[in-house]
């Protein structure tokens, strides 16, 4: 697993660091999630959502191929019971990720694209005391970008952060972007 995100972030450096980035092809984006998680042991799934921010490059003049980053910090909590009958209060600390995405070419206006990557997820739940835990996996999602101008584009999209050891994070993003 720390292979997959270093892997991944070190292509999210090299796309930003590319010959391409200075012709413009570089975004952000910011983007409100809303998610579900669902802790091994749990009897049913906590709502959590986060504050999203990407940012990334692209590895080609084409712009259909391009790396990802990503960091978000966890807005409120959710009460979540688990299998031994307590009620515990879930909190999504932050994710952090690293993706590889391939799109639709720049010249399209409503653009689907598809992600691969590992994301890293930290929490707290919160009984009679706190423990936080941590969730890694291997990522993919699915979005769409909508053009509003040349260089703004309202985004859309899904991606399963996580899906092991019975335990599932995934999210659904609305938000806002930019190119450069």
């Amino acid at each position: 697993m720390k292979i997959v995100l270093r892997a991944a972030l070190a292509l999210s450096l090299l796309a930003l660091a590319s010959p391409s980035l200075a012709q413009g092809a570089g975004f952000v984006s910011l983007g409100y999630a809303f998610g579900s998680l669902e802790p091994r042991g749990a009897s049913n799934d906590a709502s959590v959502e986060a504050l999203q921010f990407s940012f990334g490059g692209w590895i080609n003049p084409q712009q259909t191929l391009g790396a990802e980053g990503r960091i978000a910090l966890g807005v409120g909590s959710d009460r979540i019971t688990f299998e031994d009958s307590t009620r515990r209060k879930v909190e999504l600390n932050r994710y952090y990720g690293a993706y590889l995405r391939a799109q639709f070419p720049n010249t399209v206006p409503v653009r689907p694209y598809g992600l691969f990557g590992a994301t890293r997820a930290e929490t707290t739940e919160r009984h009679l005391s706190s423990r936080s835990r941590s969730y890694q996996d291997v990522s993919m999602g699915l979005g769409v970008d909508v053009d509003l101008d040349r260089n703004i584009y309202l985004t859309l999209e899904y991606l399963r952060a996580v899906d092991r050891s019975s335990s599932q994070l995934s999210n659904v993003t609305i938000g806002v972007g930019g190119r450069f």
